[in-house]
């Protein structure tokens, strides 16, 4: 077995056992019905993907489908039960404890070495300041996590040598697609990497289009079954979710805070999000949720282009809570880690672009939506481990440094 086999499965085994024993253990766990634990539900029991909401709405494209699907059959088998919970509590632990577990293979695939991805891995799987997103599974974060370590694997294996046949274009538009259907979010990293991959590939054009064309074409035939349904249920064509309008109306209005959080807890989100409010849930009810939602898009637009200096300030804002999130007696260790992100980010950017680029690419792509609309930790934790991969990186680069002084006394 090999070095960076053996350290993932220590890591796993690690990562595991610290998270099962702090939620079997300790009882260090919440169990709670946000919008995609009710959709799998009604998939359990109705054969349904909808009712994410306060009173029954039908169908939905509230969520992405993939994570509902994933653990619906958790409920078909146990029921709406605490039974239930706690197989989705190991299920998102033993996904939290693979992402931790890829590290050593994320760091061997981007040049940096097998060293700082066992120190990354080992600080994640030891000390889990991200558990509740982790392990308890109200969404599907871990799995996005997952999602990005394979595609940063795999993109950066194939930078060192480019391969344009066929094989390799249909292979990465299905992983893509399925990612896709995980979380729409995703679309502006691959624009991202594209850019990159253009970029080298520029002697290549017209390989590169016609790679470009059999990947395409494998991304509509993943995804396409779920845009058909999407039509013929709800009425409309759009990518992936249709629940942006509602996000951007809860996130934006007077005296809205860059944190989801405190906007929980005001009247405007209790009038406005069809998770608590009855009377918006009705409306969904009597007008459909397409429509529902281009209502509340037009009011959130109407509301910025009334208020575009305060949008502003917002803006600025989210991006300082998505980095640094606005966590009780964390809140330091949280931004320490981002500093030392940034600063493993530049100097590993003097020392090869490349790999500086492909993380840049994912930082940036998979944060942006994130800066219009409240966030709040669970949304920065599919980029956690890029964080603690730079950060063990720049320690691992002081030690050698250091190391260097001393044998050059």
């Amino acid at each position: 077995m090999s070095r960076t086999a053996s350290a993932s499965i220590l890591i796993f085994l690690a990562a595991a056992g610290v998270r099962l024993v702090l939620i079997f253990g300790f009882h260090c766990y919440e169990i709670g019905r946000p919008e995609p634990v009710r959709i799998a539900i009604s998939l359990a029991r109705h054969g349904v993907f909808g009712d994410p909401y306060a009173l029954p709405t039908g169908p939905t494209a509230h969520a992405a489908p993939v994570y509902p699907m994933l653990i619906s059959p958790l409920y078909a088998l146990w029921g709406d039960t605490r039974a239930a919970d706690f197989a989705r509590f190991v299920l998102n632990t033993l996904a939290a404890s693979a992402e931790y577990a890829l590290l050593p293979l994320v760091s061997v695939a981007l040049g940096l070495g097998l060293l700082p991805g066992v120190l990354a891995g080992a600080a994640g799987a030891l000390i889990p300041l991200h558990l509740w997103v982790e392990c308890i599974g109200d969404f599907e974060g871990a799995w996005v996590a997952l999602f990005l370590e394979a595609a940063v694997v795999l993109f950066a294996r194939w930078l060192r040598a480019p391969r344009l046949n066929w094989r390799n274009a249909a292979c990465w538009g299905a992983i893509w697609g399925a990612g896709f259907l995980l979380t729409p979010n995703v679309l502006p990293v691959l624009v991202a990497l594209f850019a990159i991959g253009a970029w080298i590939l520029r002697p290549r054009a017209a390989a590169a289009a016609r790679w470009l064309a059999i990947f395409t074409a494998a991304v509509s035939a993943v995804f396409s079954p779920w845009l058909i349904r999407n039509y013929r249920q709800l009425g409309g064509v759009f990518f992936v979710r249709d629940n942006f309008g509602l996000e951007l109306l809860v996130s934006n209005y007077d005296g809205a805070a860059p944190n989801s959080e405190q906007n929980f807890t005001t009247p405007h989100f209790a009038q406005t999000h069809p998770y608590i409010s009855a009377e918006a849930s009705r409306e969904i009810q009597e007008r459909g949720e397409l429509a529902f939602e281009s209502r509340a898009l037009r009011r959130a637009l109407g509301w910025i282009r009334s208020n575009p200096l305060a949008f502003a300030k917002l803006t600025a804002a989210r991006v300082w809570n998505y980095w640094i999130p606005r966590v009780p007696r964390l809140r330091w260790v949280l931004a320490s880690i981002a500093l030392a992100a940034l600063a493993g980010l530049v100097m590993l950017y003097r020392e090869s672009r490349g790999t500086a680029a492909v993380l840049a690419a994912v930082l940036i792509g998979y944060s942006a939506v994130y800066y219009i609309v409240e966030n709040t930790l669970r949304y920065q934790h599919p980029l956690w481990w890029i964080q603690l991969l730079l950060v063990a990186s720049l320690v691992n680069r002081g030690a050698r440094l250091k190391l260097a002084q001393r044998l050059c006394r």
